[in-house]
């Protein structure tokens, strides 16, 4: 396994800290794990190609990403992609020479558009409207691979409770609890996690155990969280949350 770390990061993009990198070229590297980009919202332009990445999964956190440029790594599932839906500045893909790149070509094209309509070129070609009208006729529906599964359960799923847990403080119980779901959102948002000390939202006399507190201490970090986000993270919020509402 050949990790991209932070420390390589700096020195290639001459940065003093990740969230000040706008491009990085880590072309032919034999990468393998990427996970760095997580601690990175503000990369604009990603070029990657000629790896052993198997998954888009990291990108998920580049909310300014632009242009990626992946080919020639060990994608193998097309529905890999889904993991980039909700990257609204992304506009150059090029993904071609991945295991995902089925022998139908053109169904192949069809089914990236129609999954991310807003691309202007993939795989140095030019998106048309004509093309993005067709994809949506034409392409297929791709659901997020399983792990998408894992993370869901790491960000907000059932949580296990061992003895040792039972034992402890409920009110440290609590508020380990709720600054562990903070920074977990802190960081899908691209932002530092925040400190213990800093960290004063919990209420004392609510138990824990229940769904109730759970719900409310969960709400807690959201809040704490808007007053942190730019006019566009919020319009995110936003969609998500009358995506949300729309479920129930």
């Amino acid at each position: 396994m050949v990790k991209l770390t932070a420390k390589l990061v700096l020195a290639r993009a001459r940065a003093g800290d990740l969230e000040s990198v706008k491009k990085l070229n880590c072309w032919g590297s034999e990468l393998t794990d990427v996970s760095v980009f997580r601690q990175m919202p503000n990369i604009e332009v990603i070029s990657l190609s000629v790896n052993n990445i198997t998954t888009l999964q990291d990108f998920r956190h580049c909310q300014n990403l632009q242009e990626l440029y992946v080919r020639k790594n060990c994608i193998a599932e097309l529905s890999e992609i889904c993991y980039l839906k909700n990257l609204p500045k992304l506009r150059v893909l090029w993904l071609a020479d991945n295991p995902c790149e089925t022998a139908d070509h053109d169904k192949y094209r069809m089914t990236v558009l129609k999954t991310l309509p807003n691309l202007q070129k993939l795989d140095n070609t030019i998106v048309t409207p004509e093309d993005v009208n067709r994809a949506i006729e034409a392409g297929e529906d791709l659901k997020l691979p399983e792990k998408e599964k894992e993370f869901l359960l790491e960000n907000g799923g059932g949580r296990s409770t061992s003895p040792a847990d039972q034992d402890s403080d409920p009110q440290q119980s609590a508020i380990a609890v709720t600054l562990e779901e903070t920074n977990k959102i802190r960081e899908q948002l691209g932002l530092k996690p925040l400190p213990a000390e800093k960290y004063t939202s919990i209420q004392t006399r609510a138990s824990p155990s229940t769904s109730k507190h759970r719900n409310a201490n969960i709400l807690s970090a959201v809040l704490s969280l808007v007053k942190e986000l730019d006019h566009e993270s919020l319009e995110t919020v936003q969609h998500a949350v009358k995506n949300r509402l729309d479920s129930f």
